[in-house]
């Protein structure tokens, strides 16, 4: 490690992620908002405006940014009580293996958050995952039971009982107005998540080892629900200088019942009233505002140290949220404002080409990120990642029996037995409105094409996948 050091081709990597973050409201190439901090990312690194998450829910998606695992191979398609084990592939791991000091501060969720436990029992198994060092933080749904630094700043403060109690009357209830009701936050602007999370990563970063290559991960927890951003950011937006949510497409209706896309839309079925999604879209707004903030902030640290010129920036998200669209809110399915997610390189300065590159192919998240981490040994350049880019067929995203195949702008949803369900063509079709199903009875090319890929890919994924059978019960 000391000798490959000396080359001077290590690249440090400053990544930053967030919670349910869509795509299309962070795409430099059309901004839905002005968010100076990712846009000037964008403008002096590489942008791929579609890329697509491994999976539409937490755990699989995030334990695939960790392992480079599809779902199907974790056997975690969907939201569940399990944990990695200390023996988990993790291309952090590698990395501090090589000689890379490893830092994560925030959101991990590779634990179980289903039940009562304190995440700093976990750092022994983070510490085997790769991390020198590690603050893991928990969702704000699993604030209500889960115990970390996060609530202990709360506990301190004397305002824990309350804000878990404000937590509670949220979510207590299950799928009611009280969860997506706009309303403030009871805790102090420095106790409020992604504001500590924030200063406890400038403080990460600060202390980043100046003798060897790191990388620090800062995992924010928004801009997931609730919807309660603090001032002075809250009221920034208006809905109607926002997109307006699309209607849900009718032939959702036609699908079986026991279709994911089914499943989910019924579940939301006359719960949500137009004032109600364009409070969440507004609120929604306000919070990536403040996390575009907290990303100047990190930029503004960064700039501070010496080896900045030798650090490349990630900014990514786990999956977006659907927020109103087909009057629906969260994740779980495979829509566009579910699955799609911000993708933000900027490669260290001696590598930059000066004005931002964007590609509009269907990249897979997971693929991007490892093929990221495994080229910072060899200086963090953009080339063998436009390169890998280049080479690929589409994207892949699984949700229980599910699987999404995106090739252009075709979108093709199979069954567990490999049987079409849906398509959607997003190039003349962005909303989705029209399902694209006949095109593959009437043997359109393109569609045919794309069917046949989806077949040897479902093919790949079912033999020559390793189902990993050791996940823990937390």
């Amino acid at each position: 490690s000391t000798a490959a050091m000396g080359s001077g081709a290590e690249t440090n990597l400053l990544l930053i992620s967030f919670d349910q973050w869509r795509g299309d409201w962070a795409d430099p190439g059309a901004p839905v908002l002005q968010l100076p901090a990712l846009q000037s990312l964008a403008s002096e690194g590489w942008s791929a405006r579609r890329c697509y998450t491994s999976s539409p829910h937490c755990v699989p998606a995030r334990m695939s940014w960790l392992t480079g695992l599809n779902p199907s191979q974790l056997g975690v398609t969907r939201n569940a009580d399990v944990s990695l084990p200390t023996d988990a592939p993790s291309l952090v791991r590698d990395l501090q293996q090589r000689g890379w000091h490893t830092a994560v501060v925030g959101k991990t969720h590779w634990t179980s958050h289903f039940q009562t436990s304190d995440l700093r029992q976990n750092g022994p198994l983070l510490n085997q995952l790769g991390f020198d060092q590690a603050c893991d933080v928990a969702g704000p749904r699993a604030l209500r039971r889960v115990t970390c630094d996060l609530t202990e700043a709360w506990r301190q403060a004397g305002l824990l009982e309350a804000q878990r109690a404000d937590l509670q009357q949220r979510y207590g209830q299950g799928r009611s107005a009280a969860a997506w009701s706009v309303r403030p936050s009871l805790l102090p602007n420095p106790l409020y998540p992604d504001l500590w999370i924030a200063e406890r990563g400038l403080k990460a970063l600060q202390a980043m080892p100046s003798d060897q290559p790191w990388l620090l991960w800062v995992s924010f927890v928004g801009p997931h629900e609730p919807f309660d951003t603090p001032p002075p950011w809250h009221g920034r937006h208006r809905a109607d200088a926002l997109p307006a949510a699309t209607p849900q497409p009718d032939w959702i209706a036609d699908l079986p019942d026991t279709c994911e896309l089914s499943k989910c839309a019924r579940s939301w079925s006359g719960r949500l009233s137009q004032k109600q999604i364009e409070a969440c879209r507004a609120d929604y707004a306000d919070h990536l505002s403040l996390l575009d903030d907290q990303i100047q902030r990190l930029l503004t640290g960064l700039e501070r140290r010496p080896d900045q010129a030798s650090t490349a920036v990630l900014a990514t998200a786990d999956h977006g949220d659907m927020l109103g669209d087909g009057g629906m809110l969260y994740k779980g399915s495979f829509l566009e404002g579910a699955i799609r997610v911000p993708f933000i390189y900027r490669p260290p300065a001696e590598s930059r080409t000066g004005s931002g590159i964007q590609s509009k192919r269907a990249l897979p998240l997971t693929g991007l990120l490892r093929e990221v981490l495994q080229n910072l040994p060899a200086g963090g350049t953009l080339k063998p990642l436009r390169h890998w880019a280049s080479q690929q067929p589409g994207a892949v995203v699984e949700f229980g029996e599910e699987r999404l195949f995106i090739r252009g702008a075709r979108k093709l949803c199979l069954d567990a037995s490999g049987q079409p369900l849906w398509a959607t063509h997003i190039g003349n079709d962005p909303d989705e409105q029209r399902n694209r199903i006949g095109a593959l009875h009437q043997s359109q090319p393109r569609w045919i094409r794309l069917l046949e890929w989806a077949g040897q890919e479902q093919l790949r994924r079912s033999t020559g996948a390793w189902i990993w059978r050791n996940l823990t019960n937390a």
